[in-house]
């Protein structure tokens, strides 16, 4: 390797997620058998000079070190880890940004290792000692969708069935980071900011999002908080297990300069380079966001991060 900068700049360039419904029902939101799959991923992810980058696992020799990774190169590690049915989005909701649940299931245990994303990444320099996330730009395809039933927004507006309602897929997504800082495993996760199609879900602990209560029959039942969770009680006539104990990584809305990995020294005989360290790239979208609705499925995602070193 060549010790000529002391400066990395990393993009990951439109990592373009195509999410298509697969299931044939009118209303896919916590059904199973509708889950989302990555068509066209495009993806590249540049260096400078004297900074090298690998996607995978295993012995950081073994990787195939470069100052570019190409769609090619996310393709093979996507197909090495999925095989031939490729990856499916899913609901899923985490409380920590690197451990994942299925909704219904609580946030302890073992998990899933299923329905979300996650890249990752190796880093190693003769030059630079530390990564630094400078930016993300989230963004989806916004489309209207024809509500089926009559349901309170995530704004608070009525909504009356068979309306058309504007949603963006990228309003359920979140990204983390997770990387070694300080000798210590930190995670930093992002949603987008509040919107004209937004609301921030931000943070939860064993928060109770079953909402209102309204009689039904002569029972007082729960309704829902406003948004999906209340499209989900007026097309469902129930709520989904756990609302009333939910659980989400806290996230921020805006990233500028973030430390998200202290590489190691000395680390010649490990990876090739002075300085060595990884860091995972989680994708996913979150079930117990107020935006997500079944209408995301088959809409178009765009994702761009910057590290600098």
């Amino acid at each position: 390797m060549t010790n000529v900068t002391k400066k990395l700049v990393l993009s990951l360039v439109a990592v373009i997620l195509t999410v298509i419904a697969l299931g044939t029902t009118t209303f896919a939101w916590f059904t199973i058998t509708n889950v989302a799959s990555v068509q066209p991923f495009q993806a590249q992810v540049i260096s400078d000079e004297g900074i090298e980058i690998a996607i995978g696992t295993g012995d950081p020799l073994a990787l195939e070190w470069k100052t570019t990774l190409t769609t090619q190169d996310i393709y093979n590690y996507l197909d090495s880890v999925y095989g031939a049915n490729g990856f499916r989005f899913n609901h899923v909701t985490s409380p920590d940004g690197r451990n994942f649940y299925g909704l219904g299931t609580g946030t302890t245990g073992n998990g899933t290792t299923e329905g979300y994303l996650s890249l990752p990444l190796h880093f190693r320099s003769d030059s630079t000692s530390e990564i630094t996330w400078t930016q993300v730009i989230l963004s989806g395809t916004q489309a209207s969708f024809i509500t089926r039933v009559g349901f309170t927004d995530s704004k608070g507006v009525d909504r009356a069935a068979n309306s058309s309602l504007f949603v963006n897929p990228a309003d359920a997504i979140r990204v983390s980071i997770t990387g070694m800082v300080g000798g210590s495993t930190t995670t930093v996760a992002y949603e987008n900011p509040v919107s004209s199609t937004n609301t921030v879900l931000g943070g939860l602990i064993n928060a109770d999002l079953r909402g209102d209560q309204e009689d039904v029959l002569g029972v007082p039942t729960y309704i829902g908080v406003d948004g999906a969770q209340n499209y989900f009680y007026r097309s469902n006539a129930i709520l989904p297990g756990g609302i009333e104990a939910v659980n989400v990584v806290s996230t921020v809305d805006m990233i500028t300069s973030t430390k998200i990995l202290d590489m190691s020294s000395n680390q010649i005989l490990i990876a090739d380079a002075e300085y060595y360290g990884t860091v995972t790239v989680h994708i996913w979208f979150e079930g117990w966001d107020a935006e997500g609705y079944n209408a995301l499925l088959g809409r178009i995602i765009s994702l761009s991060l910057r590290f600098e070193g």
